[in-house]
């Protein structure tokens, strides 16, 4: 995968889930997702950031159709820690 990245930025419940949108190096017009959870103002790169991959193989067909699904997958992540 590319190493660079076009972090998208939303804030949820207090945190910033960053989204980014790669696309497979070996299947031409796929894409997949990294997520960053941080604090408010955060940088997406910051150590202290919660890290996830898509881990769900889903090949999205569109960079805007991984970003969504990580935004998704992200909000989940937050709802997870603050029910910790």
């Amino acid at each position: 995968m590319t190493d660079q990245q076009n972090w998208k930025t939303e804030e949820y419940k207090g945190m910033d889930v960053h989204v980014t949108a790669l696309p497979h190096d070996d299947r031409k017009f796929k894409w997949d997702y990294t997520i960053r959870i941080a604090d408010p103002g955060a940088d997406s790169s910051a150590e202290s950031a919660l890290v996830a991959d898509s881990g769900d193989d889903g090949d999205y067909p569109t960079e805007q159709a991984a970003v969504e699904a990580g935004f998704i997958k992200g909000y989940a992540l937050v709802d997870k820690l603050k029910s910790a």
